[in-house]
């Protein structure tokens, strides 16, 4: 659904990294931006707010945005997409369901497409039966490029400017080939609006991902940041140079990519990513993500904000093969070691 002025209107729920990121670019696209944050959070959300990029080291203005702290709010305003930024941990606790229950009510009664960006096994499932919605209605969506707050505290690089972060809300950095976001083609129409609408930006890329690369993507990766979390989250040369531990990790990561949902695709996956294929691609995100500390940005994400989704995903995953008679001893491993590490922490 468009405006008068032909310009998309787009709700994002959840004013964090994502959100931000994600929304500061859209709005490059010419859409029309709102946020719903929790309640008493309005305030500190309010337009304008600057975003650092990392990509030419400069600070970006982004005004024009809306913020609202209740579903009520939106009255009859139509949207064309709802992006919904919490993650697969979130998604499941009771607020987390309570929004998504009234995110529904407005989407059964308008022709809204759901962008949701969390991960895990079921999760897709789960909004679809929480929200009462068709299957068709619902997007998956991956961040491409790598996004933190400013207040993060991560390491700075040069030419990174710490009184530019300093005052930025959210900081972000590309990968190589300029694809911010990417999109899932379940529904190939919603998608494509969706694609076409992002980059209009001209600075930042939508990619899409079948569904069937979408479920391996959003649950293999998770076992190489828990080999990083009991290695100190050193650079990825030094943890795959931890030959016993990296190894545990990338047979973990086969064991759920191999997992009968995912198929001959999976099984393939699960062959070509060992521990060689899988350092290189890591070694070279690191070093393609400079000034942005890759590690340093890992630790702070899948180390703190969103380690719970990772650890649910994993056990979820270990628990799904083991129902279908697969003892996946290198997951149940590393697992029992991450826990380990946890505790001696």
């Amino acid at each position: 659904m468009t405006t008068s002025t032909n310009k998309p209107n787009i709700l994002i729920v959840g004013a964090g990294a994502v959100g931000f990121s994600v929304g500061y670019h859209l709005s490059l696209s010419g859409a029309n931006i709102t946020f719903l944050v929790r309640e008493g959070r309005k305030a500190a959300f309010q337009a304008p707010q600057q975003l650092y990029c990392y990509d030419d080291a400069a600070l970006k203005n982004f005004t024009g945005f809306g913020v609202i702290e209740n579903v009520a709010e939106l009255a009859d305003k139509p949207f064309q997409f709802i992006f919904i930024t919490l993650d697969g941990n979130a998604s499941r606790t009771k607020e987390g369901m309570a929004m998504l229950s009234k995110l529904g009510d407005m989407v059964r009664a308008s022709k809204a497409t759901v962008i949701m960006n969390g991960f895990g096994i079921g999760l897709r499932e789960h909004y679809i039966k929480v929200m009462q919605i068709s299957e068709d209605r619902l997007l998956r969506g991956i961040l491409g490029m790598l996004s933190h707050q400013g207040s993060a505290g991560l390491p700075v690089h040069a030419p990174t400017d710490p009184t530019k972060v300093a005052k930025a809300i959210v900081c972000y950095k590309h990968p190589a080939n300029k694809v911010g976001f990417q999109v899932e083609t379940n529904n190939k129409e919603a998608a494509k609006q969706f694609i076409e609408i992002y980059n209009r930006s001209k600075v930042s890329r939508c990619g899409q991902v079948s569904p069937a690369m979408f479920n391996i993507y959003s649950s293999i990766g998770f076992p190489v940041y828990a080999a990083c979390d009991i290695a100190g989250w050193s650079d990825f040369s030094t943890v795959a140079s931890n030959k016993e531990l990296w190894r545990l990790a990338i047979r973990a990561q086969g064991e759920i990519a191999a997992l009968p949902q995912h198929g001959l695709l999976g099984k393939f996956m699960a062959l070509v990513m060992g521990p060689r294929m899988t350092a290189k691609v890591h070694i070279k995100m690191e070093r393609d993500m400079l000034p942005l500390d890759y590690q340093a940005f890992n630790r702070f994400h899948h180390g703190g904000k969103v380690r719970a989704q990772d650890v649910e995903s994993m056990r979820n995953s270990l628990a799904e093969g083991q129902r279908r008679g697969h003892q996946m001893p290198a997951l149940q491993e590393l697992l029992k070691r991450l826990s380990e590490h946890e505790a001696a922490s």
